[in-house]
């Protein structure tokens, strides 16, 4: 009898220490479903851009907000080479929302060059702020305009980046393709330091104005940047996300007249997936402490609920829009 009570003990025993370490598992998960509908997050990331460029801070202070002010949820910064490796990274669900260009989403969900097949679930939560490209030059190279960069040798981002890809496609509307320059695939970063040891002659930037490395360059040696052929671009059905913008004068110390460009809107973006509520929780901090973004970056100002309220290239994700049709704004379907 003591026998029995004895292997009883013991196989109780092993069996509740078997229960614990099932439960240990599992609450080292990073998702884990609470529900057959409703799906809780502890962690989230956001893939945002370089570390020199604008994606990097600005996502970093929207990790801050939601780690901040949503219950429960650690939200973390990763920095990628840009748009097109931060949307393979979303399609392969290895992050949970990225900071993309709005042109490179549309191509992304269309399945467009460079990409292979439609990313049909990509939606949309925000509309942030334009994203402009910079054709940065020093100041006594003598070129003034897009068409001055035939055989000259052109940072062009990152292979991986949403400005490679543009900066492709806006050299070809001008007529210029890359067996006309000599293309190097450089970060902003990398492509600035080139630039001071004299070793591209221009670099192409897509970023949020202003660009913190621009205005370091600008204040470390004399710099100018190009303009664009409006003509060019009006006539451009392809550049349907792509629109004019003008550069002011004083932006970045040396450059002393407009300068005429294209931007594209930077947009805070997921998968079609990925739980309303947090969506809905996320624009909830975020406008809310749009101030707080500000503090980390200049174009912070330019975060507007109102943004949003033009059209959008890709779908709106469904929490998205549950939070703007209480402003009475809708833009964009599930």
């Amino acid at each position: 009898m003591r026998r029995k009570i004895k292997y009883c003990f013991v196989l109780a025993i092993s069996i509740f220490i078997l229960l614990t370490n099932v439960a240990c598992n599992y609450a080292d998960k990073e998702i884990i479903e609470t529900d057959n509908t409703e799906i809780k997050y502890e962690k989230i990331t956001i893939a945002t851009g370089e570390s020199s460029g604008t994606y990097y801070p600005i996502g970093a202070a929207i990790t801050a907000i939601i780690t901040k002010y949503i219950s429960g949820i650690d939200a973390i910064a990763e920095p990628t080479s840009g748009s097109i490796e931060s949307l393979k990274l979303l399609k392969n669900k290895e992050v949970d929302f990225i900071l993309v260009a709005s042109n490179t989403a549309y191509a992304s969900y269309k399945g467009e060059k460079p990409f292979h097949e439609p990313h049909e679930n990509l939606r949309a939560i925000a509309n942030l702020y334009p994203e402009v490209f910079q054709f940065v030059v020093l100041k006594n190279s003598g070129m003034k305009n897009i068409y001055d960069l035939r055989g000259k040798r052109i940072a062009v981002g990152k292979v991986n980046s949403g400005t490679f890809r543009t900066a492709k496609e806006l050299l070809k509307y001008h007529g210029i393709t890359f067996d006309d320059i000599t293309a190097k695939p450089l970060s902003f970063k990398e492509g600035l330091a080139a630039l001071q040891k004299n070793e591209v002659d221009c670099v192409i930037i897509g970023s949020g104005m202003p660009t913190a490395a621009v205005v370091d360059i600008s204040v470390m040696m004399d710099i100018d940047l190009l303009s664009i052929d409006k003509g060019v671009f009006s006539k451009e059905d392809n550049m349907k996300y792509l629109k004019l913008f003008t550069i002011k004068e004083g932006t970045y110390k040396g450059v002393d007249r407009d300068v005429v460009t294209v931007a594209s809107s930077a947009l805070l973006a997921t998968n079609s997936d990925v739980d309303e509520n947090l969506v809905n929780e996320t624009l909830e901090a975020l406008f809310k402490h749009v101030d707080e973004i500000e503090g980390a970056h200049p174009q912070g100002k330019n975060i507007k609920l109102e943004n949003n309220i033009s059209g959008m290239p890709i779908p709106m994700h469904f929490g998205a829009i549950k939070y703007y049709n209480k402003f009475k704004i809708i833009n964009g379907n599930e």
